[in-house]
């Protein structure tokens, strides 16, 4: 268990080092949208707000994540919990498997995306065929690490 103990403080280091990279990306990017605003130079909303959006998100995940970790590391009985939860292999094969059929259900859904595109605007189009190209490779690269690790 003392190793377990061991490999929580190092994700709850991870997830602090995270938490503070995520602070500072949004102070920045709201700091450029202020200055923009008092220079009354244009930037992009959309850029912006999904900025802000990602970073919220990522911190709010974050504080829950070493909020979780922080009392499974002061308690024994959490911490045990926590050990049988991510060492079960039912649990591993739920999130392989849960995996899997997502990661398929999005290829079909970006493939349905690309066709109705297609009608309404070629940039989009090119882009979401872009995306299938991109996680084809990255899929076809996991696929042949994994074959040469196992």
């Amino acid at each position: 268990m003392e190793e377990f103990r061991k490999q929580i403080q190092k994700t709850l280091n991870i997830y602090r080092a995270v938490l503070m990279a995520a602070i500072v990306i949004l102070v920045v990017l709201n700091g450029i949208e202020i200055t923009a605003v008092l220079g009354e130079k244009s930037t992009t909303d959309l850029g912006n707000g999904f900025g802000t959006g990602v970073c919220s998100s990522i911190i709010t995940l974050m504080i829950i994540n070493v909020c979780r970790y922080s009392a499974a590391l002061k308690n024994d009985e959490k911490l045990k919990k926590l050990y049988i939860l991510e060492t079960d292999e039912r649990e591993r094969l739920i999130y392989e498997k849960s995996n899997s059929s997502s990661f398929r259900a999005v290829i079909i859904l970006l493939g349905f995306a690309a066709m109705v595109a297609s009608f309404f605007s070629k940039p989009i189009f090119y882009t979401i065929v872009a995306i299938i190209i991109a996680i084809a490779f990255i899929q076809a690269a996991f696929k042949f690490y994994y074959r040469r690790k196992y």
